[in-house]
């Protein structure tokens, strides 16, 4: 075989492994439709009971872990097994992808406000794609470039960035920002290692039990880390939280990591935003203007972009 031929297969090998599996599109779709819940059952928890940020973030992550647990546990024990050598890898992923982005994504919120927040978070495909071509052998090609570029301009629109009322940057809040999408970066490059290792529920588990355990002494500074004065529909508020949008939206995006690469599925998980507009439009009342709907747009064809070619 001559040289141009090996090249031509190294190439079509290359192309293969970088093709996006049908099942792993679905998959993280999915989870980008069931992650949509969140900002609503969040606001609802916010407003009607009064719970503290910190709070919500303590009890679904906990809530999360005890059931993945017990599930586990019952289902296929083996899978809470792990090796000693991995122990860093699952802390650093509980640590960073979990705790730490619960912490600085609210911080992010509350200083630079939702739009300018979620602009800002979304950057991390764009983070997510230049570290995985570095270290996991990626591909950036001129499709994935130009979802991405689609992705970011969409969500400007869609989160009405482009409203100078919308932003309140800060220092901090440009910090936290920043932090937030390096977090939520780290989430979809380390579980894309973890994945390849451990199922995606193992993972998962690993990565929610260090981010418990990390979240546990920063959520004993809030004043209301029990909540103790919340009715029992406000409890059921929250275990449909952790239950539904935070484990079926993690759980959909990790099992997506196993079959996708890590830069196609932090692109394909910038559809959130467009399917939570959707959700706050029937369950708030909330509409989108002409902007935010061509933003939308551009979002969606980005996903169509990276549709499976086969």
């Amino acid at each position: 075989m001559n040289p141009i031929e090996v090249g031509a297969e190294l190439s079509a090998a290359a192309a293969a492994r970088q093709q996006v599996p049908l099942r792993g599109y679905v998959i993280v779709l999915t989870g980008t439709v069931i992650w949509a819940l969140t900002g609503v059952v969040i606001k609802i928890l916010l407003t009607r009971y009064g719970m503290e940020t910190m709070t919500i973030a303590f009890w679904r992550v906990s809530i999360v872990t005890a059931f993945v647990f017990v599930a586990l546990l019952v289902l296929d024990a083996q899978q809470l097994r792990i090796a000693r050598r991995d122990l860093p890898l699952f802390a650093f992923y509980g640590l960073i992808g979990v705790a730490a982005h619960q912490i600085v994504w609210i911080t992010s919120v509350q200083y630079n406000g939702a739009a300018v927040a979620t602009v800002i978070i979304y950057t991390s495909p764009a983070i997510v794609a230049i570290f995985a071509w570095r270290w996991m052998r990626e591909t950036i090609d001129r499709t994935k470039l130009a979802a991405l570029a689609l992705t970011i301009f969409g969500i400007v629109l869609v989160a009405r960035a482009y409203d100078p009322a919308q932003i309140q940057l800060n220092e901090i809040g440009l910090a936290a920002g920043i932090g937030s999408a390096f977090t939520f970066a780290t989430y979809s490059l380390v579980g894309r290692i973890a994945t390849r290792t451990y199922t995606a529920w193992t993972s998962l588990f690993y990565a929610f039990l260090f981010g418990t355990v990390f979240l546990l002494p920063v959520s004993l500074l809030v004043h209301s880390f029990v909540p103790n004065n919340l009715p029992l529909d406000g409890w059921t508020t929250l275990v449909f939280l952790a239950l539904v949008p935070t484990l079926g939206g993690f759980g959909a995006y990790t099992v997506g990591l196993s079959h996708l690469p890590a830069s196609v599925a932090s692109i394909l998980a910038a559809f959130e935003p467009v399917t939570t507009a959707i959700v706050a439009y029937f369950v708030f009342g909330e509409t989108l203007d002409a902007l935010q709907l061509t933003g939308a747009a551009m979002i969606l064809a980005s996903v169509v972009l990276l549709r499976p070619k086969s």
